[in-house]
């Protein structure tokens, strides 16, 4: 993996509404008012679904740590210093061919990334990627995305469990978190971006990503790229594009990586990404100069010590009942 050698930043005291997204923010909002949320959340949290996923990647995942693997273990530490994550979630390579990486977890979250995606990315495309997992930690998605990722298999057991309410409850908040969930990416990239510190990288990463082919990746342009979304954005300007994109786009948890690429280039233009940049130090002097927090921010979970808000009723990190 090469890496550039330019001096990295890193943000000490940064909070996740330094750079959350509005419509991720404004989605998930929707999503804790749908009817049926808490007892759903409830029974998600009963049925043991963290135990078995932490199993399977104990099972066939390599887990990653200052022992194992430990030049990508201080890739990883370091995009954790820089989002100013203390302590690191755990950290596993999945053997899987695909190129894929994602987070899940309740109360003990973990970043995961498959083989298939650390065999063809450099090391700083390879920050971005962490740093966008980072970000869903750091943002408290966690919860949420662990919901949308298998709220499908959830609610059948749950309606089989529950004569069907289950499922009839479910369907309302399942779209409301694919809905949240195509929104959370544009921060979690962001939270990518502050990671690799480097423009060309980040939309790099997400063309891997599009076209997981290793043959055209040195004639990819970034500038073709951002074209190509520019005409996107044009193309879909009328009504029957529109509702073309909701149709074809309502199932999706991921937003296409065309408008991804697209919203990166609007945040690296923007005053509030390099307002962040401008507050940052050398990484390794993190430590040394965090900020400290505002009074307001003092609400915390007493499980994982997650900032939350006065009315959550779940902590979004770790999912545990506050009130």
């Amino acid at each position: 993996m090469g890496a550039s050698s330019r001096v990295r930043l890193c943000f000490p005291g940064l909070s996740a509404k330094d750079f959350q997204h509005p419509a991720d923010v404004k989605a998930l909002e929707a999503v804790k008012k749908v009817k049926g949320f808490d007892w759903l959340t409830k029974q998600i949290m009963n049925l043991g679904l963290e135990r078995i996923i932490r199993m399977q990647l104990l099972a066939d995942s390599l887990k990653v740590s200052e022992e194992q693997c430990p030049s990508l273990w201080r890739i990883y530490k370091e995009c954790c210093e820089v989002l100013d994550i203390d302590p690191p979630p755990d950290f596993f390579v999945e053997r899987n061919p695909w190129p894929n990486a994602y987070t899940t977890g309740f109360t003990m979250p973990v970043v995961v990334i498959t083989s298939g995606l650390l065999e063809v990315l450099d090391e700083d495309e390879l920050r971005f990627i962490l740093g966008h997992e980072l970000g869903h930690y750091k943002c408290g998605h966690v919860l949420y995305m662990t919901m949308a990722l298998y709220l499908s298999q959830i609610l059948a057991t749950i309606g089989q469990m529950t004569l069907g309410i289950g499922r009839l409850l479910g369907t309302g908040l399942e779209l409301a978190l694919l809905a949240w969930s195509r929104r959370a990416e544009f921060s979690a990239d962001r939270a990518g971006l502050l990671a690799a510190q480097n423009d060309n990288v980040a939309i790099r990463a997400l063309m891997k990503l599009a076209a997981p082919v290793e043959k055209i990746w040195k004639e990819v342009s970034v500038e073709a790229i951002l074209r190509q979304a520019e005409e996107f954005e044009m193309l879909s300007e009328d009504k029957l594009s529109k509702l073309y994109k909701i149709f074809y786009g309502v199932q999706l948890t991921h937003p296409w990586l065309i408008l991804r690429t697209k919203e990166v280039k609007n945040w690296i233009e923007s005053d509030q990404y390099k307002s962040i940049l401008e507050s940052g130090v050398p990484l390794g002097e993190g430590r040394k100069k965090r900020r400290k927090k505002p009074a307001k921010a003092l609400n915390v979970c007493p499980e994982c010590g997650a900032e939350v808000e006065p009315t959550d009723r779940f902590c979004s990190n770790c999912g545990f009942k506050l009130r």
